[in-house]
């Protein structure tokens, strides 16, 4: 068994106002109170992987700080309309943080849990985290935050 967390990035800015959409200041608090929350549980994580866009990398960078994970890459198959398999056939390893962007990052938790991406079985939000358990004979959701939960 593996687990393997999925975040969509903190709130951007919106493109008439930041081209590359950076994080807004409500996002990027957004994204502290989720960290710290999973600090303060103590949930363990050994990297931290990301679409590339700016306002993943931003979000990735506020979880590794906060969490102290040293090893945070780009990985390709995070792209908003990137088809999930791309994803989940690069999902191999233990305590990995993956951070994107819907659909994506919801359809490929729906495809691990349910074997299809249509089936929307998580709403996500900006800043949410998904922890997911990968079995041999099935996947579930083992947890799910959202920054409204946290303090």
């Amino acid at each position: 068994m593996i687990t393997v967390y999925f975040v969509q990035h903190g709130i951007a800015l919106a493109k008439d106002v930041d081209e590359t959409r950076s994080l807004s200041d409500a996002g990027a608090d957004e994204v502290r109170k989720v960290a710290n929350t999973l600090k303060n549980q103590d949930v363990s994580i050994s990297k931290i992987v990301h679409s590339g866009k700016l306002r993943a990398l931003q979000t990735a960078s506020i979880f590794s700080q906060i969490l102290d994970i040293k090893i945070v890459s780009e990985l390709k198959g995070m792209a908003p309309n990137d088809i999930p398999e791309k994803l989940i056939e690069q999902i191999t390893e233990d305590a990995v943080m993956y951070i994107g962007h819907l659909p994506n990052i919801q359809n490929v938790v729906s495809n691990l849990v349910t074997g299809n991406n249509n089936n929307s079985i998580i709403k996500f939000q900006n800043a949410a985290v998904a922890c997911v358990e990968i079995n041999e004979d099935k996947n579930h959701i083992k947890w799910f935050i959202t920054p409204e939960l946290c303090q």
